[in-house]
């Protein structure tokens, strides 16, 4: 039957037998976000340098990694990880500190090469977190929950700190990180994760973003115990796939022999499920 079907045909067929197949596809994603402190040893933590190994040993459970605070360390983070998809190491810039924006993004899936985007805007260069020190803002990618079935992930960090300039950069930061869901992910499912250093003393910004961009936080949906938490993971579904947070938990795993945490944050893990949908006639 083959034989008799010119080429063009035959291509068509092969092109239209994964979408036909996906509707009614179902699974999960294992997600973790975990800003590592990769900053040169002494500055902040005592030895990141050493426990770089340790946490991507760790990740190895998990089948999406956004890491955030890639820093001094990238080769020592990827040296004991088992996970086969991994982003580049950040790009280092010129400034003696400039490290790169510090994103990674580690999966068990492939996933298209993250595209990072500065923040226009950042607050403090010698005091208030030293955030326009090396250029925080966002990456995106493309990544694979199966064949064919693929969701918008956005990675991000935003300025730290509690001061009205502080204050005033993250509202600018949510406003292009807005623009930019709606210039690349306009009517596509999304997870938007990382360190967004928006604690309930600036919740009303959260709130606001949430709505405007359509996403739902993964810790308020599971009804978690530390809905606060600067570190959070945020989705939302699209016409063609279905998320639906199942688990938040703080991994603590993550701690050397001695039991110290191998970072000043948490490992925050979540669970989605994900189901693709048949498109209404």
């Amino acid at each position: 039957m083959w034989c008799k079907l010119r080429r063009a045909a035959c291509a068509a067929l092969l092109l239209l037998a994964p979408a036909q197949t996906a509707f009614g596809a179902s699974g999960q994603l294992k997600l973790l976000t975990y800003n590592v402190a990769g900053v040169p040893d002494g500055v902040m933590t005592a030895h990141p340098s050493a426990n770089m190994p340790r946490i991507g040993e760790l990740f190895e459970p998990y089948d999406l990694v956004l890491v955030q605070e890639d820093f001094a360390y990238p080769e020592a983070l990827r040296s004991q990880l088992r996970l086969p998809h991994r982003s580049g190491a950040p790009v280092k810039g010129r400034g003696v500190l400039d490290f790169g924006d510090g994103l990674s993004q580690f999966a068990r899936r492939p996933f298209s090469e993250p595209q990072h985007q500065s923040w226009s805007r950042c607050f403090g260069i010698l005091d208030s977190y030293f955030d326009c020190l090396v250029p925080k803002g966002l990456s995106f990618s493309r990544q694979e929950l199966a064949p064919g079935i693929h969701v918008d992930v956005y990675n991000v960090h935003l300025d730290a700190g509690g001061g009205a300039g502080d204050r005033r950069a993250r509202e600018a930061q949510i406003e292009q990180l807005v623009r930019t869901l709606e210039q690349r992910s306009a009517g596509s499912a999304v997870i938007v994760a990382g360190d967004t250093n928006i604690g309930s003393s600036h919740a009303t910004l959260l709130r606001s973003f949430m709505d405007r961009a359509g996403l739902t936080d993964a810790c308020a949906a599971t009804r978690c115990a530390q809905p606060h938490r600067i570190d959070r993971v945020l989705f939302r579904s699209s016409a063609a796939l279905g998320l639906s947070a199942k688990a938040w938990k703080i991994d603590r795993r993550f701690v050397d022999t001695r039991g110290a945490a191998l970072s000043d944050h948490l490992a925050v893990s979540v669970t989605l499920d994900w189901v693709t949908l048949t498109p209404k006639r």
